[in-house]
């Protein structure tokens, strides 16, 4: 068999094109807890920009809301990214399954699903460590936020 020999099975057409259905069907779970992260991150954001407007709000707590803020619009920009690689990766994935289909038409087309198929994978690595930076940042905001009842607490024992 060549390297590029056209399928002319629909069973093994089939059989083919189920790698990428796949790859959607994973990257679609991971673009749900993506979106499930910037949902929790953008309740979060709203939360403490609500409290910080709100009138009694000591001077050391504006500050580290403020500080939280920062961390958190790095949060969203990463996550936002990860959503976005990872749909584009699911098109790239369907590209791939329609191109062996029409493979079978034009033996051209058979010569570009593997490097598609690459970059889409390429694209799922990326939006996963991209998740990772958000995952390291939320202990940021985990960090700031235990830092300042712990120094309330501090300072009562003293």
């Amino acid at each position: 068999m060549k390297l590029f020999e056209p399928i002319s099975d629909p069973l093994r057409i089939v059989t083919t094109a189920v790698a990428p259905v796949v790859m959607v069907s994973a990257t679609a779970i991971l673009i749900s807890g993506v979106n499930a992260r910037y949902l929790s991150i953008s309740d979060r954001v709203r939360s403490l920009a609500h409290e910080y407007r709100e009138d009694g709000v000591t001077t050391p707590r504006r500050l580290n809301i403020q500080r939280q803020l920062k961390v958190f619009q790095y949060r969203m920009k990463l996550v936002s990214w990860a959503s976005r690689l990872l749909y584009i990766a699911v098109l790239c994935f369907i590209a791939v399954a329609m191109l062996i289909c029409l493979g079978t038409l034009r033996m051209e087309l058979t010569m570009v699903t593997l490097p598609i198929f690459v970059v889409g994978v390429a694209l799922v690595g990326i939006a996963i460590v991209l998740q990772f930076l958000e995952i390291q940042a939320s202990h940021q905001t985990l960090t700031l936020e235990a830092s300042e009842i712990l120094a309330d607490a501090e300072n009562a024992t003293s």
